[in-house]
């Protein structure tokens, strides 16, 4: 297609992406992927996603955003086997500890263990003849592979391998893959294949955009030979719609800290709830007034919740109701314990507590992006996830900390959805 042909009608874009609305547990699951396709089918592109199926878990309240999109779902018969045990474990969050979900994960671990990138390159295939059939038929012009799963990159860069310059490859990153010490592969021949693969889809890829500055960083240090720094994009999640006006405190006798989305216990994984529970019983003891209160999906097999009477745990909000939950909150919970990545941890919850304009709890690591933003713009404090005594002191003061970052409206708004995507946007329109 040549440059004129781009510039004189709207763009084709297929959307590539293994998690999509109803086949996806959480809202922070699809929200990026939702809203990056209602924003682009608002400018006048015609959006195509390439998905895939599995456990039904309704439409998250984001149904309205779906229309005047072109789905298409494959059939996927692990994940949706992954989901529904899932779904059948999770059915009462506040029940004991399940020797089955410790099974489900030793399971995907070892499996993890010897596949390459992940499990998701059984689909690979599937994915890559209905990309290629729904590029032909529908004359697409912009291929925008969204992930983890990493897999899903192969995807693109076969695409633009087969396509050639008639289509323009975007690689976005929600999490880094050879640069993130979760993705990235220990040994050094399981590592060497793993970069490889990687780097088959960057050199292809005339884009990459990546959802915090420190993915950009590490990718252009990974591949320093293959001058990346024109292709990369910071395009963070950003908050939809409006941001609300600043809500008043709440009237509560004890200071109310929700956490909307995915947790655990897994001593293993980066949303492990259990160093948190503990720092809070021990405020709790000594005389500190706090609920916390979880809304979606609680997955314990180590701990019984029950021995937590500060904690609520309900299950998930749909999407048109949450921001009114949000807002009786004092605090909003951003939890991520593992120290090894979270240079790069900025989700999407991030934004929309945001938008909610409720100060940010970040239970991280010091080295996490959402603290350095969250403490840089005055938006939020920090409870050290390595340190409990530090943890616990910075607990005791929460109840009087001021915010300001939080009043203005100007930072609050450059932080939307709309203002982060317009940049990708703006590249597409002016390549050619």
């Amino acid at each position: 297609m040549s440059a004129n042909d781009r510039c004189s009608r709207p763009r084709k874009i297929l959307i590539i992406c293994q998690y999509f609305v109803p086949y996806a547990a959480s809202v922070g699951v699809v929200a990026r992927v939702v809203h990056l396709a209602r924003f682009l089918n608002d400018c006048g592109c015609e959006v195509h996603i390439l998905t895939s199926d599995g456990a039904d878990f309704g439409d998250l309240g984001l149904g309205g955003f779906l229309s005047e999109l072109n789905i298409t779902y494959l059939s996927d018969p692990l994940k949706k086997s992954v989901q529904e045990r899932l779904l059948r474990i999770g059915d009462d969050p506040t029940g004991s500890a399940s020797g089955g979900l410790s099974l489900l994960r030793a399971v995907k671990r070892f499996l993890n263990s010897f596949i390459l990138p992940d499990l998701g390159i059984f689909m690979v295939p599937k994915y890559y003849r209905t990309a290629v059939t729904l590029a032909k038929s529908k004359e697409i012009d912009t291929v925008i592979v969204s992930t983890p799963p990493h897999s899903m990159q192969l995807v693109g860069g076969l695409l633009k391998q087969r396509f050639g310059e008639r289509i323009e490859l975007v690689v976005d990153y929600r999490d880094s893959w050879n640069a993130s010490t979760i993705f990235a592969r220990k040994g050094r021949f399981t590592s060497r294949i793993a970069r490889r693969l990687e780097e088959f889809t960057v050199r292809r890829a005339d884009i990459i955009t990546c959802a915090s500055q420190p993915m950009l960083a590490k990718l252009t240090r990974l591949f320093p030979d293959r001058t990346l720094d024109d292709k990369c994009l910071l395009m963070m999640n950003g908050y939809a719609e409006q941001p609300c006006p600043m809500a008043a405190p709440t009237a509560a006798e004890e200071l109310r800290i929700g956490y909307f989305g995915m947790a655990n216990d897994d001593n293993r994984g980066y949303r492990n709830v259990q160093p948190l529970l503990h720092v809070m019983a021990l405020g709790v003891a000594a005389g500190l007034r706090i609920r916390l209160v979880f809304y979606g999906s609680l997955r314990l097999s180590r701990i019984d919740i029950r021995k937590f009477p500060f904690v609520e745990v309900h299950r998930s909000v749909p999407h048109g109701e949450v921001l009114d939950i949000m807002r009786k909150m004092d605090y909003l919970l951003i939890l991520h314990t593992d120290p090894s990545n979270s240079d790069e941890v900025i989700t999407g919850k991030f934004f929309d507590y945001l938008r909610a304009r409720r100060p940010i709890l970040c239970f991280m690591p010091r080295d996490a992006e959402a603290v350095r933003l969250a403490e840089r713009f005055q938006v939020g404090a920090w409870l050290d996830s390595q340190t409990p005594e530090r943890a616990l002191e910075a607990l005791a003061s929460l109840e009087h900390r001021q915010y300001p970052g939080l009043l203005d409206d100007r930072l609050v708004s450059s932080f939307s959805r709309r203002e982060q995507y317009e940049k990708l946007y703006a590249r597409l329109a002016g390549s050619a």
